[in-house]
């Protein structure tokens, strides 16, 4: 089951960075600097090209997002009425639950790169499960906004595929752990 995860992520990563770049309003160097990295992150966890740890690719992916918030901010300047695109910050929030999944995965898998207190070693004994929780449930909301943005509001077929690509690769994302 787990190389099948692994096809359907890396296709939907592909699937998501051709919408990106298919489409004039929403793509950024931001947007597809994420996408590439998903992509990036997902092809080196199936495949090993890079052999980044699980840690490496969730610190980039952190960081990136914090990148995309900070540039969408800063392109806002500071006018006084603040304009929220839905589509980039939907996006923003897949690297932060992409990234979460990656660690997740790293921990309960106890390779290099995981936490130090991963499986059974964790110093509280609720740490993993809360942990666990609030993955599956970032996932689980992602997945929803996603489909909410897709079924009520008027999007291109580019940003329809984006946001049903991205909801793809999240939830099997969300399946890794368990397969």
């Amino acid at each position: 089951m787990i190389p099948a995860l692994h096809l359907i992520m890396i296709v939907a990563a592909a699937s998501s960075l051709c919408c990106v770049l298919g489409n004039r309003r929403a793509r950024s160097v931001t947007a597809v600097g994420g996408t590439v990295l998903m992509a990036a992150a997902m092809a080196d966890l199936a495949l090993g090209l890079v052999g980044l740890a699980p840690l490496g690719w969730t610190a980039i992916l952190l960081g990136w997002a914090m990148v995309a918030a900070g540039a969408a901010r800063w392109r806002q300047g500071r006018s006084a009425v603040v304009q929220v695109d839905a589509l980039h910050l939907l996006h923003q929030l897949g690297l932060v639950v992409v990234a979460g999944q990656i660690a997740l995965c790293g921990a309960l898998a106890g390779g290099a790169g995981s936490s130090p207190g991963a499986g059974a070693g964790v110093t509280h004994p609720h740490a993993m499960s809360a942990f666990v929780a609030l993955v599956c449930a970032a996932g689980a909301l992602f997945v929803l906004a996603a489909a909410a943005m897709v079924l009520a509001g008027r999007r291109s077929r580019p940003e329809r595929g984006n946001l049903l690509s991205m909801s793809v690769m999240t939830a099997a994302m969300a399946l890794m752990p368990f397969g």
